[in-house]
């Protein structure tokens, strides 16, 4: 679980450390008004227009994304995304495999000295 990206180790570590900074009591009063200081926030008609500003940027970004018809070139990559990430998969699972019998398959194989070419 993550809230504003922040994991649940990260919130216990941060619990931890307020409590040996402020103790017990001292953290529940601050608790309390930190709890009463966001609900007042939230309440406000600051976090109410922030909150209309985000949706109307939220609305316009997919309008923007229906009209110009990025929604299916989104949806051609991501469908490319996933082949490449199976095709990179199947490659990874070749290389734990081993190499092969006749060794990795290369575009061009260099050609080698032989006594023959030596000789002429």
């Amino acid at each position: 679980m993550r809230i504003l990206n922040v994991g649940i180790r990260e919130v216990i570590l941060l619990l931890v450390i307020m409590l040996i900074l402020f103790g017990p009591r001292q953290m529940r009063e601050n608790a309390r008004n930190l709890a009463r200081a966001i609900r007042k926030f939230i309440r406000s008609d600051t976090w109410r227009a922030f909150i209309g500003v985000v949706d109307d940027v939220n609305t316009i970004k997919e309008q923007v994304v229906r009209e110009s018809g990025l929604q299916e070139i989104q949806d051609s990559l991501r469908g490319v995304t996933r082949s490449l990430d199976e095709i990179d998969a199947d490659l990874h699972r070749e290389n734990l495999a081993g190499p092969r019998p006749n060794g990795p398959v290369t575009a061009e194989q260099p050609k080698q000295d032989t006594d023959e070419s030596a000789n002429e």
